[in-house]
């Protein structure tokens, strides 16, 4: 675990144009090279034109309209949990031989094509079902509206038939039919009319040649039948029943068509992400008649593993440098230890932190679970997160960002824990001393037990929560001391940096001073006097001090000094506001951890008045949940907002790229086991 990122080097790579797509595979099955945006040498042709990115981007497109056909898998919420426990079967490759990148092109359209055709059936097939028996309903409903109810007669030079005309109004459909020596028509919904129309075969075939324009569904009868509107109605209602069930089926087999093919739909996904990181390296490289340039990324740690692996192509070329101070989107690695890992996926909502600035997960391992742990003390609820926690990472064929997750909620609720059983002597709402065990003297480890009550020790609670964000507040500011040192930022850390530290100091004994934040320890008045003198100076002529101290700035002295001093004032009165918003504000902890007992309080006190067993246990079992869910979920945002706003704004910019190396999906892929 390290206080920065890992370093990252610049590699730049010289190899023969006849040996380019095979080094360009083996190393991106290294999975460790990240290519860069650009390689920028003049005079030299590029690989592959900046257009050829058009294929990859129409590829794209067709992908996801084709994810957007997919049938919607409709399954319960107990069977998609059950399915997410389920181990993800090996990904097989679509192709295996990717040195030609023009015919992998094709191979990935094709298969794109291909599997739309199959989905465009499917959705057809049961869209023309649903149609028809949607008509088949409008005939039902508009044949029972006809005012003839004495059979129908159609002898054998004759024929009859029936259907939904859609024309824009009645009098077009008059049109159709007047001709025709027997007719009904019946208006139904918008634009739809029911014809009901008999006449000679030749009548009939000139009428259906005339619609032929027009949405139209029929039933058709010819030569000596007798028939009633009774009997149509069954005929009607007997093909409605075959389509639904058709629809029915047709729609089953829609929905295993997904899961028969989830596999073949993630493999295609995943050749097509192989496709553009390779095509990516392909536009960015530069060519001689000879040889080809590209450039990338490495972790410091791989560089001899590369090396060697380089050393394999004969007449390549392989070297490294550290980014220079002007390189800007320097990757950095994600972390790989599973508890790091949980707590950069936080650090992770404000920003990657860049290849030359402070990693603050380190310390969001140990702060946000306390944090978390103090405004939800209670010994009861962190066993409950704690079992949660662990049956997720416990569990068979998680992937491994979910699993993290539940690390993440182990961390929170063993807090939750510690806080409510050593300190706090709370379980479920109710005093662990006096309520369970009905001590009338408790004492743990020599101290009286519990050490501090959520009710009856408010100012001592309010007062541990600020000496706990005096203290994160103060590690914010070294760290941004840590970042200048690095970036050798002396001005800053002058006019800013330690005016600031100063400030905070004075800030902290004008604090103590008024009894809002007690140390344990009497301040000397001298000590806060120095501090503000030493951070109201270093504010308002920080810049002329600088001036003096750096060589290259003295010729500007008298200007810097002057116009520092205006700016001084207004950071001066920034500071004093924001560092004392900011310390008071970490009070919302105790607010939460009320919250938190009064509403335990008042389940308890409604359960206890409820009399009957049963009612007891209902309410205590559902008030506990909703505690769990909505106020576990309030404290969550509230360590958030605590972290983000006063700690990371005080030295975190998260302005960091990941570094997210090639891959060819060549071979099989266990998705289980990497969480891709």
């Amino acid at each position: 675990m390290s206080l920065f990122p890992q370093t990252m080097l610049k590699a730049t790579i010289i190899v023969p144009i006849e040996d380019f797509p095979k080094l360009i595979i083996q190393l991106a099955e290294t999975e460790k090279f990240m290519p860069k945006e650009t390689t920028i040498i003049e005079e030299l042709e590029d690989y592959f034109p900046t257009t050829k990115l058009d294929s990859i981007r129409r590829i794209e497109s067709s992908f996801e309209n084709l994810l957007k056909m997919l049938p919607e898998l409709k399954e319960k919420l107990s069977q998609k949990i059950a399915r997410a426990y389920q181990k993800i079967p090996p990904l097989e490759p679509l192709f295996t031989n990717w040195e030609n990148i023009e015919e992998i092109e094709e191979k990935i359209i094709e298969e794109i094509e291909k599997t739309n055709n199959e989905i465009h059936k499917l959705i057809t097939r049961i869209e023309t079902s649903q149609n028809e028996l949607e008509t088949k309903n409008l005939v039902s409903k508009g044949f029972r509206l006809l005012e003839e109810e004495f059979p129908y007669q159609v002898n054998e030079k004759e024929r009859a038939i029936i259907g939904i005309l859609t024309t824009s109004k009645a009098s077009d459909a008059e049109e159709f039919v007047k001709y025709l020596s027997k007719k009904e028509i019946i208006p139904l919904v918008h634009n739809k009319f029911l014809i009901y129309a008999q006449g000679k075969k030749g009548e009939i075939t000139r009428f259906l040649k005339t619609i032929s324009t027009v949405r139209w569904m029929e039933h058709k009868y010819s030569g000596h039948i007798h028939f009633s509107k009774l009997e149509i109605e069954k005929e009607i209602a007997k093909r409605s029943k075959d389509l639904e069930k058709e629809i029915k089926k047709l729609e089953e087999d829609s929905k295993q068509y997904t899961i028969r093919n989830k596999e073949k739909i993630m493999s295609l996904r995943l050749s097509i992400e192989s496709y553009k990181q390779l095509l990516w390296i392909y536009v960015t490289s530069k060519k001689t008649k000879r040889t080809v340039i590209f450039q990338g990324w490495i972790a410091q740690k791989d560089q001899n593993y590369i090396k060697d692996f380089i050393s394999e192509f004969s007449e390549t070329v392989f070297e490294t440098e550290e980014p220079d101070e002007e390189t800007r989107n320097v990757p950095i690695k994600k972390a790989k230890n599973p508890i790091m890992k949980s707590f950069q996926s936080i650090v992770e909502l404000y920003g990657l932190p860049s290849s030359k600035e402070v990693d603050p997960t380190i310390f969001l391992v140990f702060t946000f679970s306390i944090f978390y742990g103090i405004m939800f003390g209670d010994a009861g609820h962190g066993l409950i997160l704690m079992l949660i926690g662990i049956l997720g990472m416990l569990a068979k064929g998680l992937k491994s960002n979910i699993r993290t997750m539940f690390i993440l909620v182990f961390s929170i609720g063993l807090t939750s824990f510690i806080w409510g059983a050593f300190v706090f002597g709370e379980f479920f709402g109710y005093g662990i001393s006096h309520d369970i065990f009905g001590w009338t003297n408790p004492q743990l480890f020599g101290y009286h037990y519990p050490a501090l009550s959520p009710v009856g020790s408010l100012i001592e609670i309010f007062n541990l929560v600020l000496i706990i964000g005096a203290i994160q507040l103060v590690l914010g500011l070294t760290l941004r001391l840590i970042n200048q040192i690095r970036h050798k930022e002396i001005e800053e850390i002058i006019k800013e940096t330690g005016a600031q530290v100063f400030l905070y100091a004075g800030i902290l004994y004008f604090l103590s001073s008024l009894d809002i934040i007690n140390f344990g320890v009497e301040i000397p008045a001298i000590v806060g006097l120095v501090a503000l003198i030493l951070g109201v100076t270093l504010a308002l002529f920080g810049q002329g001090i600088a001036a003096l101290i750096i060589k290259d700035e003295r010729k500007n002295f008298f200007r810097k000094f002057f116009g520092g001093i205006g700016m001084g004032v207004m950071n001066l009165l920034e500071s004093f506001s924001s560092f004392t918003s900011n310390t008071i504000s970490y009070g919302r902890m105790l607010a939460m951890l009320v919250a938190h007992f009064v509403f335990l309080s008042v389940i308890n006190t409604l359960a206890d008045l409820s009399g009957f067993i049963v009612w007891q246990i209902l309410i205590l079992l559902i008030g506990n949940i909703f505690v769990l869910v909505l106020e576990g979920l309030l404290v969550f945002v509230q360590t958030l907002r605590l972290h983000f706003y006063e700690f990371f704004s005080k030295f975190y910019e998260g302005s960091g790229i990941q570094h997210k190396p090639i891959f060819i999906f060549n071979k099989t892929m266990d998705l289980s086991k990497d969480g891709k």
